[in-house]
């Protein structure tokens, strides 16, 4: 028996670099040259498809929250200099009503990094009045490839529900455009359950806070840092793909894809960085571009991040984290007699199966991509742990599609926790 999470959310993924948890990785292309995009399609809202209910959660919106306007000068300086890539070529507000008008480039307005041009004032300020209901979704990101993906491009768009998406080449757009409910992104809802559910399921938090350590040691362990390799095949080409993860605190966070060629030179090879601090969120690729992440794209990588069991751990001793566990039933895996706990903390709904007699983390369940970037449910059955000398947390994980029969083995990680190393500085 598995657990079935009943939302979907996006994960951490670099587009054309990785996939979250290591189910797939999509080697990263070279640059290729803009070809002509091809034209867009306005598509009629669609009656949302209806997940399977497991768990007491509310069937999650599709809308991704956005930021605030910006009207800095900088931001109207970057509007006058935008790139077309960066510039969606039709009023957005028109757009909205199936009318494919051209915008003035002299009437616009920046928002999360992208520029919208109008056809009047009067489309121009219905925009002002309410971006994020007519600004692209996750700011601007392929939407094929998610929110933690390359930027899409503005000149290919689509309107899905209501919703705007660009998109990073003409094939991510042909695919979203086939099945874009394969490749939208709800965001998880909070669990709702009853006093009891609540008790049962901190309960069973504090049964593996136990088995992982003990209070004190969690507490004290406020880093962390987890790296891995595997060998991926891409095509004729193999790469051998190293994973960093580190917390430096709680909205400290980074991580480091490195692909390095078999056989390859030192110009073949590729890394991608997210970091995140409480000042600042930016993704730097191999070559130096840096690409700060607007809210939506922030919020998107420490939800990922916060998946980890680790960060669920520090949670349940971090007040203003507002950590939920609900205890939603009780099963058989393999051997163990397990808990099955719904976990809420931070815009993140994670599922856990805690064993009753032990308190091990046998299994994780939650959203995620495959490696087509497609939207999944996915479950994580613990096969090795660290320890006794370090916190005993999984570092080995078999990943498969919820309802799956057979998993992939992912790499074995090496795992250090400890007290707060220097915090990593914004590139």
């Amino acid at each position: 028996m598995r657990i079935a999470p009943t939302t979907l959310l996006a994960s951490a993924l670099l587009c054309s670099a990785f996939v979250n948890c290591g189910v797939v990785a999509i080697a990263p292309p070279a640059v290729a040259e803009q070809t002509n995009p091809s034209a867009p399609v306005v598509t009629p809202p669609a009656t949302p498809a209806t997940a399977p209910v497991t768990a007491p959660v509310t069937a999650p919106s599709t809308q991704m929250p956005q930021s605030p306007l910006l009207n800095t000068p900088e931001a109207v300086s970057a509007a006058a200099n935008a790139t077309p890539e960066r510039t969606l070529p039709v009023d957005p507000v028109l757009l909205q009503s199936g009318q494919v008008v051209p915008g003035e480039r002299s009437i616009f307005v920046t928002y999360e990094g992208n520029t919208y041009i109008f056809a009047n004032t009067s489309t121009r300020d219905t925009f002002n009045r309410d971006p994020a209901r007519y600004a692209a979704q996750q700011g601007g990101a392929c939407g094929r490839m998610g929110p933690l993906g390359g930027l899409g491009d503005a000149q290919r768009y689509a309107l899905q529900e209501g919703m705007l998406y660009f998109f990073d080449s003409d094939d991510c757009m042909k695919l979203f455009r086939a099945q874009p409910r394969r490749y939208m992104e709800p965001l998880d809802e909070m669990p709702s359950g009853t006093p009891e559910q609540q008790t049962a399921g901190l309960a069973a938090i504090d049964r593996w806070v136990a088995w992982a350590g003990g209070k004190e040691a969690i507490k004290a362990a406020n880093s962390f840092t987890q790296v891995s390799t595997r060998r991926v095949q891409q095509g004729k080409d193999s790469w051998d793909i190293t994973e960093t993860l580190e917390f430096a605190g709680p909205h400290t966070m980074r991580r480091v894809d490195a692909w390095q060629k078999v056989g390859g030179t030192p110009k073949d090879n590729y890394q991608y960085e997210t970091l995140v601090t409480p000042e600042s969120a930016m993704i730097t690729s191999n070559n130096g571009r840096k690409t700060p992440l607007v809210d939506s794209r922030r919020k998107a990588f420490e939800r990922s991040m916060n998946r980890q069991p680790y960060a669920i751990l520090r949670a349940r001793y971090r007040p203003e984290a507002g950590l939920l566990a609900l205890k939603t039933g009780e099963g058989t895996l393999g051997e163990a007699r397990c808990d099955y706990i719904a976990t809420w903390f931070e815009g993140n709904a994670t599922f856990l199966a805690i064993d009753k007699a032990t308190g091990r983390l046998v299994q994780i369940s939650h959203a995620g991509r495959d490696g087509e970037a497609r939207v999944a449910s996915l479950t994580l059955d613990a096969v090795a742990y660290a320890g006794p000398e370090a916190l005993r947390l999984p570092t080995q994980w078999v990943i498969s599609k919820t309802g799956e029969k057979e998993g992939l083995k992912g790499p074995l990680a090496s795992v250090k926790a400890g007290p707060v190393m220097a915090q990593p500085t914004a590139p």
